[in-house]
């Protein structure tokens, strides 16, 4: 399609060694991340510079089903079996008219087996640096058309500072039954974990004592259970898709050291359908799809200042045409997206919004060459603020931001060529993104604010190579600019919006049982958060990662170790605080060691 693409294939995550699929997105992917400030292993991802706001600018799906909140909590993927991968989309650009608000920046898309991998399983087990341990195990069967999967895993750290212990256990059961061309997939699962949080330290501590934290008794909890229905089927000429989900979500946080606590239950269900017909006319190859997308969303908050009730709903229907010509080397699309929404809390924090959007987008590409192909794209995206924007989510909010913030706005510009040779494929892609009411944290890191206008472009540059029988490379490199271009703050900087990402892979097949894979990523610096007038006299320093993987098979066992920063980088890409006195600066973790055994049956 005409559109900057990246596939992993399952193929790569079993090579590479990562653990979950946040780490394959980053390290595979090319996507830069943030820590997770809870000690758990899903970083906030960033396509194209987004900063603080950038989880809610990306569409996270599994199997086209959205995982995003409808709050600030992000987006948990730590709970996806590995094994069950088959592969991952990530789309870079916006994906509003498919996939909806807060799709700015690009859509990450998660696309399992469904349980139709041959029946069979594995048991795992890795140690590694502070105190970490994961046991896990995925078994497979099947009967007649039915096929069976049970996963489960549980997860232990220690995590690099005191109190930020995290213990995750997660568990999954699949159906799916398949004959012919129709499909039915039944899942549920459940994920739980606890941790501690340390909170923010000053950089005089970071220098002198990371590990240290201001909150010894800060901790957190959460549980979820998620039941998802898929369907595809064939009804004449025509195939039709069904996506069903609901999902509870318990998160119980303790802030001891400000006297603060809060308990949110959440309740998500969602429901998508889709309808499409591809025929063939005088040489022209033509897809018609249309859809809908249903969402409701609730949330009871209880904190020591307070109760709160949010309720969000969107509904939305959408359309795309597609034509291929073959003979002209021509394809294209062009879709449109009708979405209304609305959203409001009740109680001591109260707020309200009620809109509705048009979106649409078309692209085109032309082949030039063999095997190349140039390729443009254009359109419209937009995102609303969630509940943690348009009401509050601590006593700190200030109620005059209550109910006034607009809905974001962009237009959306891509042009990019792409290129297969006998040795790989490579591609480059040159875009722009004009945001107006863009909504993001203020300076004070309390208030949700609406913007002035921002702007990001840039250029970006990925190839897999085929450098010889036993050596593959891969090569991201992102240069992307986020600036404001109105306003008090016209021509500065987005902060945390690293102006530079890139990321190299290289791995070698030591022998037909075991292989190495080296792989790096450098992020430039970037803005302290808050410093929207770049008038910080520091700045979040440029940081280099190196990783290094083995792996080797002994009949139907598997051993792998690794080293993560093999350099021991001592290093943090989160700051909320220009004043270096202030707990603001969240240490990453420095070299780490692991070693894992899995047995296949």
């Amino acid at each position: 399609m005409p559109q900057g693409v990246w596939v992993i294939t399952a193929e790569e995550i079993r090579s590479s060694g990562v653990t979950t699929a946040n780490e394959a997105i980053r390290w595979l992917g090319g996507v830069s991340g943030r820590i997770d400030s809870s000690g758990g292993r899903d970083q906030t991802l960033d396509i194209r510079g987004f900063g603080e706001s950038s989880s809610s600018n990306i569409v996270f799906l599994v199997d086209g089903v959205r995982q995003n909140e409808g709050d600030m909590g992000g987006t948990n993927l730590s709970w996806i079996p590995l094994d069950s991968i088959e592969r991952i989309e990530i789309v870079r650009g916006s994906g509003a008219v498919m996939h909806g608000e807060g799709a700015t920046a690009g859509v990450i898309n998660i696309i399992t087996n469904k349980g139709l991998s041959e029946p069979g399983g594995n048991v795992g087990v890795s140690l590694g640096t502070h105190a970490t341990r994961e046991i896990k195990a995925f078994v497979g069967t099947r009967m007649d058309a039915w096929r069976f999967l049970v996963t489960g895993s549980n997860y232990e750290t220690d995590n690099h500072r005191n109190n930020f212990y995290n213990r995750q256990t997660n568990g999954l059961v699949k159906a799916t039954y398949s004959e012919g061309s129709s499909l039915l997939s039944l899942q549920l699962g459940n994920e739980s974990g606890k941790g501690g949080l340390p909170g923010g330290i000053t950089v005089q501590d970071f220098a002198t004592d990371p590990r240290k934290t201001y909150k010894p008794l800060d901790n957190g909890s959460n549980d979820s259970t998620h039941l998802s229905v898929n369907s595809e089927f064939g009804l004449g000429d025509w195939r039709v898709a069904i996506d069903l989900s609901h999902k509870t979500v318990s998160v119980d946080s303790n802030y001891v050291a400000d006297d603060f606590y809060s308990q949110n239950k959440t309740r998500a269900t969602r429901g998508g359908g889709r309808t499409w017909r591809n025929w063939t006319d005088a040489g022209l190859t033509h897809k018609f799809l249309v859809g809908a997308d249903v969402e409701r969303w609730n949330q009871q908050r209880d904190t020591n200042f307070g109760n709160t009730v949010v309720d969000q709903s969107s509904d939305a229907l959408f359309g795309r045409y597609e034509l291929v010509s073959k003979a002209l080397g021509i394809s294209g699309y062009m879709g449109v997206r009708r979405t209304q929404s609305q959203r409001e809390a009740q109680g001591d924090y109260s707020g309200r919004l009620n809109i509705d959007n048009n979106s649409w987008d078309l692209g085109l590409a032309k082949t030039v060459a063999d095997d190349g192909e140039v390729f443009a794209r254009t359109g419209t995206s937009f995102r609303l603020a969630n509940a943690d924007e348009f009401s509050c989510y601590t006593y700190f909010c200030p109620s005059n931001t209550l109910n006034l913030l607009k809905p974001q706005s962009s237009r959306d510009y891509e042009v990019g060529y792409r290129q297969r040779q006998v040795w790989g494929q490579w591609s480059t892609r040159v875009y722009r993104h004009d945001l107006n009411d863009e909504i993001g944290i203020g300076s004070d890191q309390f208030s949700n604010i609406n913007y002035d206008p921002t702007r990001r472009q840039g250029v970006e540059m990925d190839m897999k190579a085929r450098i010889s029988p036993v050596v593959d490379a891969v090569f991201q490199y992102a240069h992307r600019t986020a600036t404001f271009t109105e306003g008090s703050n016209s021509g500065k900087q987005v902060p945390l919006a690293p102006k530079n990402v890139l990321t190299a892979r290289v791995t070698y097949k030591w022998t037909q049982t075991q292989n190495v894979s080296l792989m790096g990523q450098w992020v430039s610096g970037q803005k302290i958060a808050g410093d929207f007038g770049n008038t910080c006299q520091d700045d979040i320093a440029s940081y280099t990662l190196v990783n290094v993987r083995y792996s080797q098979k002994i009949s139907i066992w598997t051993l792998s170790a690794g080293v993560n920063n093999l350099w021991d980088k001592h290093y943090y890409n989160l700051r909320t605080r220009c004043d270096a006195t202030k707990k603001s600066v969240y240490p990453e973790v420095g070299r780490t060691f692991f070693v894992m055994l899995q047995n296949r049956f």
